[in-house]
């Protein structure tokens, strides 16, 4: 019986990854505009959203680069505004960016953990960003790095370290608490609502 001695070598071709096809940009001013962007900060994601709105998502670690990149196009920050998402133990903040030669709107996205929630601050590049971070930080508890002012805002004092605007922030037991355990949701006559 002849036992043949040439082994045959199984070779299994390298299947190429398929590329994830990144949707293609359209040829407008705000195709350009992300594209232009895109280039200088490949850790971005673009997208046009609609004519004259478009939208970006930036891991939180290079927000404020990418902020001073778009400063060059936006001149103008319109407002930071936060997203509370609770069951992924996450803030959302989105910054609201205006660019007044080419009349685009644009949303820069980025998160951060709930818990001891720090992005740095972006008063170097916009100033106005100083009245948006403070209010962000008395509402949810977010400390933008570098922003001098964060304290007592709007908020009484005794209200400043509750942060109501957090999701689980319970708004009844924190009216219980300050206007007394006999708090009734009605006046006696039970015919006007006083929440």
């Amino acid at each position: 019986m002849a036992v043949n001695d040439n082994k045959v070598e199984n070779k299994v071709e390298p299947v190429e990854k398929a590329e994830e096809k990144k949707p293609e940009l359209p040829n407008t001013k705000e195709g350009r505009l992300v594209k232009e962007l895109l280039e200088k900060a490949p850790y971005a994601e673009g997208s046009v959203r609609r004519e004259k709105r478009i939208e970006f998502k930036v891991p939180a670690e290079r927000i404020h680069e990418f902020l001073e990149l778009a400063s060059e196009r936006f001149e103008m920050l319109m407002q930071i505004s936060v997203v509370d998402w609770l069951k992924e133990n996450q803030f959302e903040l989105v910054y609201q960016l205006w660019s007044v030669s080419e009349s685009v709107h644009a949303f820069v996205r980025t998160r951060v953990p709930r818990e001891n929630a720090e992005v740095p601050t972006a008063m170097d590049i916009w100033p106005v960003a100083e009245t948006y971070e403070r209010e962000a930080h008395e509402f949810f508890g977010i400390n933008f790095k570098g922003n001098p002012r964060l304290g007592p805002f709007i908020l009484e004092p005794r209200e400043y370290e509750k942060h109501p605007l957090r999701k689980d922030f319970n708004t009844l037991s924190y009216v219980k608490t300050i206007y007394g355990d006999d708090f009734d949701r009605y006046d006696e006559s039970k015919t006007n609502y006083v929440i």
